[in-house]
Parts: structure tokens; sequence; C-alpha cells
């Protein structure tokens, strides 16, 4: 059950989400700095790894160069806490998309991509794809990292190898199916 927010309606039926919006004209973006976005001249610090162009993130440099990011407080586990100390795996609450009915998590303003959320497409001409990484494509250009094990040259799956070379995959807990679970159990 949703938490009563603003005058006994949640966010999810109608309360008002109190993030600032840019003060320039038709602009929705989030503000940054002194009242507007990065598009209309917020000026957000840049990482100081000499060629770097990512914005920093803590120390003054970005991920990529040593800001040091929490991980999960789950023993053994190596994942970036997501909320409340802990990763997705480990119980972090992911927000869903607030159309009803829906599962999917919620990318943008409350709502997943098939219910209005806009997410960047791959800059590559003609193509539809969404971007991973860059403005572009896994087909594209986008680089993705490879299994640990010697001489492999398939893509990481979980654990930093490949399915091949151990990585663990939950099955779906409906008796005598082997599909690989995507959300919850049976």
């Amino acid at each position: 059950m949703n938490q009563a927010k603003n005058r006994g309606v949640c966010r999810r039926h109608g309360a008002p989400i109190k993030q600032k919006q840019c003060s320039s004209e038709v602009c929705t973006n989030q503000v940054r700095q002194g009242g507007v976005c990065i598009r209309h001249g917020a000026t957000i610090k840049r990482c100081s790894s000499e060629g770097c162009t990512k914005f920093a993130v803590k120390g003054g440099v970005c991920n990529k160069h040593g800001a040091k990011r929490k991980l999960c407080s789950s023993e053994v586990c190596t994942n970036h806490v997501v909320n409340g100390g802990v990763c997705k795996k480990h119980g972090a609450k992911i927000k869903r998309c607030s159309s009803e009915g829906c599962m999917n998590q919620a990318k943008q303003g409350g709502v997943c991509i098939r219910h209005g959320a806009t997410i960047k497409r791959c800059s590559s001409e003609g193509c539809t794809k969404f971007a991973v990484k860059g403005g572009v494509c896994n087909k594209h250009g986008a680089k993705r990292k490879l299994c640990s094990s010697e001489v492999c040259t398939n893509h990481v799956v979980n654990g930093g190898v490949c399915k091949k070379h151990g990585a663990k995959i939950k099955r779906c807990s409906s008796e005598g199916c082997m599909n690989q679970a995507k959300e919850g159990g049976a």
C-alpha cells in the first residue's frame, strides 16, 4: 500500500514531485545550479583527470578515475549500492512504473519506457536501438566487459565470467522450466 504524501494521495495517484525545474522558458530539466539546468548555463565540475570529459563524482574525479563508490553491505558481494546500503540483488527497493498494472522499472518521471519515459537512442545513423555507452548501442561500439577466463571472448554475465566459465544464472522456479528467471519467483 502506498503511503499518503500530500493531502491523502501518494505520488502514484497525483501528489506533486518536489523537484525544481529549470527556470528557462519551456525547459523541464532538473535544476543543477543557480535555478537552471546544465543546458541553460549551470556549471558542473568535470573530472580532473587529463582528457576526461565526464562529470566529477567525488574528490574532483569521475568513477572511472577513482571516485570511490560504496559497495553492497552483504557478505562477499562486490556490487555497487543502489539503495539502503545494499544492491538490487540483496533487496534494494527499485521504483516501479506508476502506470496501472505495470511492473517495469521506472526510468524517468515515474514511468517506464513503454509508458512515456524518454531514453537516449543510438546516435549511429538509421539505428533505433537504445544507447548503452558513449551515445551508441553495442552494435555500434559501446564497449562491454569480456570474460576474465583466459582466451575467452564471451561477454561477462555475472561475477566477471561468462556462462561457460561459471556465471550463476537464476532459473525459473516453475517445475520443469529451464528458462532464466527475470523477476521474483512462482
